[in-house]
């Protein structure tokens, strides 16, 4: 297993497909923030819009462009009139048995031809906290030919519902996630953080290790190891890619496994603790509050799934 497929397992990731927008312009679709927990994404089958973010430049998004907020902010998809398509003064919504579909164009052609949904997964995860606030990437890109087939896919269910439509563009949503952040790390000329860590080989072998082995004792020499280098220069190369700190980024990583567990399995906290390497149920509780909020007992009662 990678290290990326790791995060993303940690992070307890999911896909939703919601709607699939056929609309004309002039019209303004306004998105307050998502709840915690949930990324949103569009993705432009046909047509063009523009994104339009509080304190930030417009962004135009064209057919092909698939366009992503890890953290759900708050934004609105301006949608400009063409002179072929005549909207209506409503938007009217059906489920077609596959998704629910929204339009403003009656048997008109669209201006632009959407399918919108959502990404969800684990508070604070790790994953997320290290991705920026947009991630915008092409599945006409060249550089990503998987990209092209899924959302031909997405299209094809969302539009025929036939038997078992719902579950394959769950599926096949869950899937866009990693597809689009393989595409989107595959453009970056650098990266910083986790994700510049595990892009350099050597430091990535420690951080691999760490997430396979969480609750080993890890010290800084037992990391530096990992990675073929001395201490020193481990840490000097750590520090070039993170403003965390190696037993920092253990800790979140300890962090996050522990959440997964408190709401999947009915493990106790006291065995949860050890199998994240900390042998004072007590010390696991103090870092687990300074960094979700409330007490380990709490956490799982507000999202235990079990």
């Amino acid at each position: 297993m990678d290290a990326l497929d790791k995060l993303i397992q940690l992070a307890n990731l999911s896909g939703s497909l919601d709607l699939r927008c056929l609309l004309s312009g002039p019209l303004e679709l306004d998105h307050a923030p998502a709840p915690a927990g949930e990324a949103v994404y569009h993705v432009v089958l046909d047509g063009k819009c523009t994104v339009l973010r509080k304190g930030q430049a417009p962004l135009e998004l064209n057919a092909g462009d698939i366009f992503c907020l890890p953290r759900g902010d708050a934004h609105v998809l301006s949608i400009k009139a063409r002179e072929d398509c005549a909207a209506k003064a409503e938007l009217e919504k059906h489920h077609n048995g596959a998704v629910t579909v929204e339009s403003n164009c009656g048997d008109s052609a669209p201006g632009i031809d959407l399918l919108c949904g959502r990404f969800l997964y684990a508070p604070r995860a790790l994953l997320i906290d290290v991705l920026p606030d947009v991630v915008h990437v092409s599945f006409s890109n060249a550089s990503a030919p998987y990209l092209a087939p899924l959302v031909q896919t997405m299209r094809r269910e969302a539009e025929d519902a036939q038997l078992g439509a719902p579950s394959i563009v769950t599926a096949l949503s869950t899937a866009l996630f990693t597809m689009v952040l393989r595409a989107w790390l595959a453009d970056q000329p650098s990266l910083a953080g986790v994700l510049g860590l595990l892009a350099n080989r050597r430091l990535g072998a420690s951080i691999i290790a760490m997430l396979e082995r969480p609750a080993e004792p890890w010290t800084l020499e037992m990391l530096a190891k990992e990675a073929a280098m001395s201490r020193a220069t481990f840490m000097r190369a750590f520090s070039a890619h993170s403003d965390s700190s190696p037993l920092a980024l253990l800790s979140h990583v300890r962090m996050q496994l522990a959440s997964t567990m408190l709401t999947h399995t009915k493990k106790s906290v006291a065995d949860v603790a050890v199998e994240v390497g900390y042998q004072s149920e007590a010390a696991f509780s103090k870092r687990f509050k300074e960094l979700y909020g409330v007490a380990p007992g709490r956490f799982r009662q507000t999202n235990g799934l079990v």
